[in-house]
């Protein structure tokens, strides 16, 4: 995955980058299409706009660690060491944003 992002990303004045930037555009807007089911439940004042920025911040942090630094010794001391407790820190972030209680918490 890292490779075919830095082949996209290499070439911004092609056709495949423009392609690319398509696809992942309406990709995205799906997954926010999808989220919005749930608007009810967004506190946040601005649903669209949250949940739209909520995946920029969750997508963004994924890329960094999986696919951008790929030493996790790197971030060891600032981040869960662990799968699971990674997973649970972000989806709370990811959910207080929007103004969502999780249950259980």
């Amino acid at each position: 995955m890292r490779a075919l992002r830095q082949f996209a990303q290499g070439g911004d004045h092609t056709s495949f980058y423009r392609k690319v930037t398509r696809l992942e555009m309406r990709s995205y807007q799906y997954l926010v299409d999808l989220f919005l089911v749930h608007r009810k439940e967004i506190k946040h004042p601005n649903p669209q706009m949250a949940v739209s920025f909520a995946l920029v911040m969750l997508i963004s942090t994924l890329i960094e660690l999986i696919l951008v630094d790929h030493d996790m010794k790197n971030w060891q001391a600032v981040i869960p060491r662990d799968d699971q407790p990674l997973k649970s820190e972000l989806l709370r972030s990811f959910l207080r944003y929007l103004g969502i209680e999780q249950k259980g918490s």
